[in-house]
């Protein structure tokens, strides 16, 4: 009998399980704990059962299958134990979830012989760890197993000079110190440089002083922090995000290297060179900077465009200096019924910004009188248009006058106008039809005439065959596409004219009296 009693005390109660209801301890375990799928911190990989250490925070889902029947939602005490209510206590700090799960089986096994124990996990655990060093708010931070160093830092506490830290320190009580590197991470997604964090973790942010410079054709040029026992290749790597080099990087590496203060020195690699043992066996130092050229032009399409009145408009491919006008014509399909070679034009890129000097900025007053010819030439003209006389070439058909294309020009083939605007101080401005052998004052008075207004010597004419106005006494004949534009006279302003004189008259008044003086001293 007291052996029942015994068994009866110490045994979960079979007739409560069989029913279906909860024991009180159960019920109890279930109102703590969070409940099955609760969201908690976010995870960038699936959690490994091998690898994923349990510890006070965690929330664990125990399931037990066979002669007892119950899943637990159970979280891991702070001195590291799972409490399975009626079962018992299994102590589980450290272990990963499969070694937990034997721990728990075999305190299952106490009771029941023919039940089946299954661990899952929950939840993650969060903590505090401490963020130290040259960063902006020491302190502490909240984490979890699953939160990275980039994840505590982040912002411009991982930065310097807009460039990742690459010797931050995670110091562990009673484990050695983990190296890392966010730039490594960043650029070419190692997350080994970017670990997870632990219980009372100290995260060590360094001052940076030294550095070294990568520049030229990489993936990601600039200065960097300097990290010891760093080689050539891992250096590479790193600013080529852990591929190969760019494919227009030439095959010369060039490090230049400090030998004191002042003085220099160069080590000369191959690309494979570089990447490859000699590169793993070559150390940096401290200020070391790498170069890799680019190859200009590389695999670059030389091409020129076509566009208007041709059979098939579009970019095409060309020989630069080799291939010409009219094999871009015959390429096009050849002009349609209705192209304007008078209104043609070829154009070739603009030269690069920088190249001359942009006088049209400065205020008149301050530029000299060369300087003001030279605006007024431009104005003009335009420098990116190429002589081209389209009628004698293709009407003609003149060899010489063909002329070689360069990569970027294009041809625009207008349709052609039978007419002839005017526009400006005319009272009926508009097109007018064009008439052959026709000048100027036979448009203008089919036009209505001069305005009031009409300043009838500076007449322009904006030519169809060059797109640029000439003055009306230069042209001999107007031709069909021509605009005849009509200035406005200014108004003169007679208050602001009195008093320019006003004033004139006054600097000279007070001239003549400092003169007076003087002569009177």
């Amino acid at each position: 009998m007291l052996a029942l009693a015994l068994l009866a005390a110490t045994a979960p109660a079979a007739a409560q399980q069989q029913s279906g209801q909860a024991t009180p301890d159960t019920a109890a375990a279930r109102r703590q704990s969070p409940a099955f799928g609760e969201r908690g911190p976010l995870l960038d990989a699936p959690v490994s059962r091998t690898a994923y250490p349990l510890g006070p925070g965690d929330v664990v889902d125990v399931a037990i299958f066979g002669d007892y029947n119950e899943v637990f939602s159970i979280p891991v005490t702070p001195e590291g134990s799972l409490v399975v209510p009626g079962i018992g206590i299994a102590r589980v700090l450290g272990l990963n979830l499969d070694g937990a799960e034997e721990r728990v089986q075999a305190l299952v096994n106490r009771y029941y012989r023919n039940s089946q124990v299954r661990l899952a996990l929950s939840r993650v655990r969060t903590f505090k760890v401490f963020v130290v060093g040259d960063v902006p708010q020491p302190g502490t931070r909240e984490a979890s197993a699953a939160t990275r160093v980039s994840e505590v830092l982040g912002g411009s506490m991982a930065t310097v000079d807009g460039v990742l830290r690459r010797n931050v320190t995670v110091r562990r009580a009673g484990a050695p110190d983990v190296q890392v590197d966010l730039l490594r991470f960043r650029q070419t997604g190692d997350v080994a440089s970017n670990p997870t964090l632990r219980e009372g973790d100290a995260v060590v942010v360094p001052a940076v002083d030294e550095r070294v410079e990568v520049q030229g054709r990489l993936h990601f040029p600039g200065r960097y922090e300097y990290r010891p026992g760093e080689t050539l290749a891992q250096l590479l790597e790193v600013a080529n995000g852990g591929a190969g080099f760019p494919s227009n990087a030439a095959d010369t590496v060039r490090l230049v290297r400090f030998t004191d203060a002042q003085n220099r020195t160069e080590h000369l690699f191959s690309r494979a060179q570089a990447a490859g043992p000699e590169g793993q066996r070559f150390m940096l130092q401290p200020f070391d900077a790498v170069y890799v050229p680019e190859v200009g032009n590389f695999k670059r399409h030389q091409t020129a465009t076509v566009a208007g009145a041709v059979m098939r408009p579009g970019t095409y491919p060309i020989r630069q200096d080799t291939t010409t006008v009219a094999d871009l014509v015959r390429m096009a399909g050849g002009f349609t019924a209705e192209a304007s070679l008078v209104e043609a034009t070829l154009r070739r890129a603009e030269p690069p910004a920088g190249t001359r000097t942009t006088l049209e900025n400065v205020p008149p007053e301050l530029l000299s009188e060369d300087e003001r010819r030279l605006l007024q030439i431009r104005a003009q003209g335009d420098a990116s248009t190429v002589v081209v006389d389209f009628e004698r070439l293709f009407t003609a058909g003149v060899p010489a006058l063909d002329v070689p294309l360069r990569s970027g020009d294009v041809l625009t083939v207008p349709a052609a106008r039978n007419q002839v605007t005017v526009l400006g101080a005319v009272r009926t401005p508009g097109i007018l039809p064009y008439r052959p052998d026709r000048t100027v004052s036979y448009y203008v008075q089919l036009a209505g005439g001069y305005s009031r207004r009409a300043d009838a010597s500076d007449v322009r004419i904006l030519k169809a065959r060059q797109g640029t106005p000439v003055h009306w006494r230069d042209v001999q004949e107007l031709e069909a596409g021509d605009t005849v534009i009509v200035p406005f006279r200014e108004r003169r302003d007679w208050l602001a004219s009195l008093q320019s004189v006003q004033a004139v008259i006054g600097s000279v008044s007070a001239i003549i009296l400092g003169v007076l003086a003087l002569r009177r001293l």
